[in-house]
């Protein structure tokens, strides 16, 4: 092996590696994940995967990472000390938020908790209008007030968001020279390098998000890579984005807002290069892992993308696959509420202690003790885990809820297990159903160590005809990493009518951002035929607040054009909306632009053997209310054109795979196994 691609996704309760090489052999391994400080895994990772194959640390010239550092420093209130600086007047934007309320009939919902105490607000008094030209330039002398408050509050970090600086950013600039100059250890985001676009809430929480995140980031990065050399390892770091490319270390540690979705984002990779792999378009991602289930809709072969997605509540308009998240996975625990109803999760027992049957002293029943319960999981599927006690999980499951439930350990197991999949089969309804797609068009792909033991009665709740489990469902996300690509992301507020006047105005405004594109990947060193530019509009009726994203031709904007547009506009919003304006007047609200440099792409082999496994053995497994002995195989000899008949339990060293009776299950020429469910 001469060169070598590793992945590693970091997740809460493991972290998964992939290793390919240039010859297209594929090295997977997992590790227990150290949330206190996600590099020890990485380290102890890479030591053994490189041990275990006889592998050259020294041989691995690209290490692309997906991380949870950005996501905890929200989720778990552990960012860093903030403040914000923004224009005499608008202090309160950041607390007042929108209108708009997302749980309409809950009358007990409660808004998040604000990312800053009010008195980190620091006002300035300075103007720049709506055209951009400046009515108020802001004080030397108060400047240096500010610069001494945030000097004596101790602040780690500071964002600054200055009113219409999207559209001229000369005094967030200005400040942000001060800043750095006068305290060159503060860590400083302004909104005009973020997110120059309109909506002042918006930016301003775009904004504060990136400052509070960016110190964590920054330190955990400079780090891993410096402990990555010290094994050995000297290949570049990538990190990946919320919108499924990667960025590099620097950038990441500079605009680290758009690392959040950094793990799930893989996984929705794999899907898509699954949909050109294997011919089947249209799927539902699905990656239960031990802690949640992220959740993905690739439609022809395109996941689908958002520019307001949120983290905690708070809004974070970057652009970003549209993954639903919901905590359910393998470690939610299951508890009885008050009124005496069974629920599960979102509380995880994560890796330490784990689920009860992991025998580390965890006490609370999870997902993945039911399964262990009812006969689903039995402790020579955990590779690598010694001391798997089921005993352990049927004791905790009889006395924390078929006790106080009166239920039986089996009934209350099941119980468990329904609860949790109605959690999942509502949250695919909410990438599905409510965005307009019929689920029965779509075939389900589940991934995590989990999903694929849950992944046929999802389907059958659904109406989904068909299942696609990957090779290495338990590194899956993992793997998908390895098709990634940098990607810069580019955009200007610019509101006008679609009309044959605007062309020339935006043919300027794409002009400045596709220099702005091919510089910065020139920069990093990627060649004219490696980069790919791609333009998009952000359009609305006139007299909307939202918009609809959509992709316009790459060549100079020409009137002919307006017509397709505007037909894919109404044709898109009907599909989104259920109605359309065709007589209606259409707007430009943003102009953006998708930049992306090609990284070098190796082939995972195809199976090279046609084996047929054989049933190794029965296992006794609670099925719809009764026992019954079901054949238990050994994945790793079933090859292409491997086809049994459920009932059956498929095992492999990441997951396993429960197929129902009725079903039917075969593998194709990659490696996949593709169930179906017989619904129709």
């Amino acid at each position: 092996m001469t060169a070598c691609k590793l992945a590693v996704d970091t997740g809460g309760t493991f972290t998964d590696f992939c290793l390919l090489g240039d010859n297209g052999e594929l090295y997977i391994a997992k590790e227990p994940s150290t949330p206190g400080d996600p590099s020890r895994a990485i380290l102890k990772g890479i030591e053994n995967i490189t041990q275990k194959f006889s592998l050259d640390p020294r041989e691995i010239d690209l290490v692309l990472h997906g991380t949870t550092v950005a996501t905890n420093a929200i989720l778990e209130q552990k960012g860093a000390r903030v403040a914000l600086i923004t224009t005499r007047g608008f202090k309160d934007v950041i607390f007042i938020g929108r209108q708009n309320r997302p749980h309409l009939y809950n009358f007990w919902a409660l808004k998040p908790p604000p990312l800053l105490p009010r008195h980190m607000v620091l006002e300035i008094n300075e103007r720049v209008l709506a055209d951009g030209s400046v009515k108020v330039k802001p004080r030397d002398e108060e400047i240096d007030l500010i610069i001494e408050q945030l000097e004596q509050a101790g602040v780690e970090s500071v964002a600054v968001c200055l009113l219409h600086s999207y559209i001229n950013p000369a005094h967030e600039i200005l400040l942000k020279n001060a800043l750095r100059q006068k305290l060159p250890r503060l860590s400083v985001t302004i909104s005009s390098e973020i997110l120059p676009e309109f909506r002042e809430y918006e930016r301003t929480s775009t904004t504060l998000v990136n400052a509070l995140v960016k110190p964590r980031v920054d330190h955990y990065i400079a780090r891993l890579e410096q402990d990555l050399s010290t094994t050995g390892v000297n290949g570049a770091l990538y990190i990946m984005q919320s919108n499924g490319g990667v960025i590099t270390s620097s950038l990441a540690r500079e605009q680290s807002a758009r690392t959040v979705l950094s793990g799930p984002a893989g996984g929705v990779l794999a899907g898509v290069h699954l949909a050109r792999l294997t011919g089947h378009k249209n799927l539902i991602t699905a990656d239960m892992g031990g802690t949640s289930m992220d959740i993905c809709l690739i439609h022809n072969g395109e996941p689908r993308f958002t520019t307001e997605g949120a983290i905690g509540g708070h809004p974070l308009r970057l652009p970003m696959l549209d993954i639903h998240t919901i905590g359910a996975g393998g470690g939610s625990i299951a508890w009885v509420d008050p009124g005496g109803a069974l629920r599960v999760g979102p509380q995880s027992a994560g890796s330490v202690p784990g689920p009860a049957c992991y025998n580390q002293g965890g006490e609370e029943p999870t997902v993945t003790d039911a399964n262990m319960a009812l006969g689903r999981l039995d402790p020579a599927d955990f590779a690598g885990i010694n001391g798997i006690d089921s005993g352990r999980a049927v004791r905790c499951i009889r006395e924390k809820i078929g006790g106080p439930l009166g239920l039986a350990v089996e009934q209350a197991a099941e119980g468990i297990i329904r609860v949790v999949n109605a959690n999942m089969v509502r949250a695919m309804r909410v990438v599905s159903v409510q965005k307009g797609f019929d689920p029965r068009d779509f075939t389900l792909v589940p991934f995590g160590g989990a999903g694929p033991t849950h992944a046929v009665e999802l389907a059958r709740e659904l109406g989904i005809p068909r299942i696609l489990v990957p090779p290495h469902p338990g590194v899956t996300s993992a793997w998908g990493m390895l098709t990634a690509d940098v990607r810069r992301d580019y955009s200007t507020t610019f509101v006008t009518e679609l009309t044959p006047g605007a062309c020339a105005e935006v043919n300027d405004q794409f002009a400045r951002l596709v220099h702005l594109g091919r510089a910065d990947l020139a920069g990093e060193g990627f060649k004219d035929r490696d980069i790919t530019l791609t333009k998009l509009m952000d359009l609305r009726y006139r007299g909307q607040s939202h918009e609809l994203t959509l992709a316009v031709p790459g060549n100079p904007f020409i009137e002919a054009d307006l017509k397709a547009i505007l037909q894919r506009f109404h044709r898109r919003h009907r599909r989104e909306y259920g109605y359309c304006r065709e007589n209606a007047p259409v707007e430009i609200v943003n102009l953006r632009l998708v930049a992306t440099g090609a990284l070098p792409k190796i082939e995972p082999s195809p199976p090279a053997t046609s084996a047929r496994a054989e049933i190794r053995g029965t296992r006794r497994v609670y099925l719809s209310g009764a026992y019954r002995d079901v054949p238990v195989y050994d994945r790793q000899q079933a090859g292409p054109g491997w086809e049994i008949e459920g009932p059956a339990i498929i095992t492999q060293p990441d997951t396993t795979v429960l197929i129902w009776p009725g079903d039917r299950v075969h593998c194709d020429r990659w490696g996949n196994l593709i169930i179906e469910t017989g619904v129709r």
